[in-house]
């Protein structure tokens, strides 16, 4: 997750921004905003679902062979593996870049009538046809008994998630339990432990190559023709952070991991870990977190790096300026500010990873006919059990939600645009990037979506699919 250009107020300048947002989004937000329960929580009973399907992970998951990725069937032109955004910033020596290593890709469908699919993605450095660190989605039962799906991810060019085979039906309810993380963050109070810094093994380099920020962003020269070590490193620095996605609601078919970039601008709603190096919070607050039994923010900078994010897409900057990105705005809610989505880098909760797998996190998200509900509940640090609930309706004033019409019936139409990029080595344009007549399916996605930042492993069980009971 890319958050370089949010500010975080502090003091009587957040009061002030506050109120703004509040004024802002009007009642309505208000009134569709549904605050922090205690509720104690989990898997059902759901008043009003009815259960589809169901995956604990008893029965041995299935595999695939790797198939090198050939880059001829791309989602977008845009800023997908080989889009055209870095040609046009960084000039023909990314190609270069790009064709430095190979990357291969394996799916394989989990789960009654395979309602599942396991996609993975990797990085054979020296193209010799072997991988040097695969990374895995397999069977494991935990020291405490519990059947789980273990997802590792051995080096940060790799990828894995779990997405529904078929887009999800128009009305949904999905929701898991996450049994363990280790994607970064604190562990019994330092960033450095079990012989890795910030989740990330100490062995080599570790850099956002090629899929680097913009040419004109901070934490490298912005010379696509230097070495790999040379681009923005991603364990420490300006750059350096580890993230895992509980769960995301993405716009097109099949979602398969890629560059982190391609997902700013591709995502609908998400719950995320951001794990921030020191490095990168600097002499910053790092953002905000929300403490929900007073009401009250601290700073990121003095939680463990493990919370939670629980926000929306917004429309993009149209025209990024030069050496730039393209990417949505981010809404985050909270507690704090009433379940009212706004502008700030706001955490809803904080993890206790050390607690897991003894106590487990659960994660949901509802579609419904006036928009979508975030759901996180366990024990969090500071608060004890929450459930933590919001709900953002699909348009807010003049706010939506990125492209939240799953059928051309859902929209008119009103905020489409023409994506434009004026950049160092060529110009583009992309017009209609959301036009009256299109649709957008809605897939979940979860786990380690970046094929050139995040390292770990997680553990999850219970993955289920509601719909409507009528």
């Amino acid at each position: 997750m890319r958050k370089r250009t949010i500010p975080i107020p502090t003091g009587r300048r957040r009061t002030v921004c506050a109120a703004l947002t509040v004024g802002v989004l009007g009642a309505t937000a208000l009134s569709g905003a549904m605050p922090a329960s205690a509720d104690r929580g989990g898997h059902g009973p759901h008043p009003g679902w009815k259960l589809l399907y169901s995956e604990n992970f008893t029965k041995p998951l299935g595999d695939a062979p790797w198939i090198r990725e050939a880059y001829d069937d791309p989602f977008d032109t845009v800023m997908d593996d080989n889009g055209e955004w870095y040609r046009n910033d960084y000039g023909p020596v990314w190609e270069q870049q790009l064709n430095s290593f190979a990357t291969y890709r394996k799916e394989f469908r989990v789960g009654k009538d395979g309602w599942l699919t396991a996609s993975l993605s990797a990085r054979d450095w020296n193209k010799d046809g072997r991988i040097e660190a695969p990374p895995s989605i397999t069977n494991r039962t935990l020291p405490n008994g519990r059947k789980v799906a273990e997802i590792k991810v051995p080096d940060h060019t790799g990828g894995a998630i779990f997405r529904p085979t078929n887009k999800l039906p128009e009305r949904y309810r999905v929701e898991y339990k996450l049994t363990t993380v280790d994607f970064g963050g604190k562990r019994n109070g330092t960033i450095e432990y079990d012989g890795r810094i910030n989740g990330y093994s100490k062995e080599g380099c570790k850099t956002q190559h090629p899929w680097g920020e913009g040419s004109d962003s901070p934490g490298w020269e912005g010379d696509a023709s230097a070495p790999y070590c040379e681009w923005q490193d991603v364990r420490a620095g300006r750059y350096g952070y580890n993230g895992f996605h509980y769960m995301a609601i993405v716009d097109f078919a099949n979602p398969a991991p890629r560059n982190n970039h391609f997902w700013h601008y591709r995502r609908k709603v998400l719950m995320d870990g951001f794990a921030q190096h020191p490095d990168r919070v600097g002499n910053g607050t790092g953002g905000r977190v929300c403490n929900s039994n007073t009401g009250e923010y601290y700073n990121y900078r003095d939680s463990s790096f493990n919370t939670v994010n629980m926000w929306i897409s917004g429309l993009p900057n149209w025209r990024p300026g030069k050496g730039g990105l393209a990417g949505n705005s981010q809404w985050f809610m909270t507690s704090c500010s009433g379940g009212v989505a706004e502008q700030q880098l706001s955490s809803a909760a904080e993890l206790q990873p050390e607690l897991m797998p003894n106590t487990e996190y659960t994660f949901a998200i509802e579609r419904d006919a006036t928009g979508y509900t975030l759901e996180a509940a366990g024990n969090f640090a500071r608060v004890g059990y929450k459930k933590l609930r919001f709900h953002r309706p699909f348009i807010v004033g003049n706010a939506p939600i990125w492209h939240y019409n799953q059928k051309p019936s859902e929209y008119d139409g009103r905020f489409n645009n023409t994506l434009v990029q004026n950049d160092y080595n060529g110009t583009r344009e992309w017009p209609d990037q959301w036009p009256a007549g299109s649709g957008y399916p809605d897939y979940f996605v979860i786990g380690d979506l970046y094929t050139n930042v995040y390292e770990g492993s997680a553990s999850l069980t219970d993955i289920r699919l509601y719909v409507p009971k009528k």
